[in-house]
């Protein structure tokens, strides 16, 4: 068995139910937009969605609202900090609809009980 604490935040954000949301469309404003990179290393809840960006700035995201991650996300301890919190949550503004219709059928796991 691996080392748990050497896993990268990305296997580390998969094994909990993240979906990675690079190169998902959104709607922004009723308009379809292109899911980005964005800030390396941040994270944050919005509308029942939480996102959490990981080294390379690539959206991982879960529906369900997330108040402290290392509750699903085992030995993040080194990496949450007051300095990680904020950023855009991509599908957060859309009325649950990827998150809610389209996310459980592509990746069930997605979705935090």
């Amino acid at each position: 068995m691996g080392c748990q604490t050497c896993k990268s935040l990305s296997e580390k954000l998969f094994e909990a139910g993240f979906f990675s949301a690079i190169g998902t469309t959104e709607e922004v404003g009723g308009k379809p937009r292109l899911v980005e990179l964005g800030t390396p290393n941040r994270w944050d809840s919005n509308n029942g969605v939480t996102v959490v960006y990981d080294g390379d700035g690539r959206p991982w995201i879960i529906r369900g609202h997330v108040d402290n991650l290392s509750d699903l996300i085992p030995n993040i301890g080194w990496w949450l900090g007051q300095q990680n919190h904020g950023a855009y949550v991509p599908h957060s503004n859309d009325g649950g609809k990827f998150v809610r219709d389209v996310l459980p059928r592509i990746y069930p796991s997605a979705i935090k009980q």
